[in-house]
């Protein structure tokens, strides 16, 4: 962990240690970086299969069904 000296609205540091339920203003920063973290991570990765989905296609889909299915060839 670092010591990091930053500017912080007190009115919002401590909404934000009421609802959270954090006894210390530290708690409040720490979980609120982790959310932005998760929130950050999980745009990369809807961005990511949004990408990878513009390929997928109904005829592709079946396709790969039935090549599921079928059994494989000596």
């Amino acid at each position: 962990m670092s010591l990091t000296h930053i500017e912080i609205d007190e009115e919002a540091l401590e909404t934000a240690k009421r609802l959270g339920g954090h006894r210390t203003k530290t708690a409040a920063v720490a979980a609120a970086l982790r959310e932005y973290n998760q929130r950050l991570s999980r745009a990369a990765s809807f961005e990511r299969y949004f990408e990878i989905a513009q390929d997928w296609d109904i005829e592709g889909a079946e396709a790969a069904h039935r090549a599921e299915k079928e059994p494989p060839t000596p």
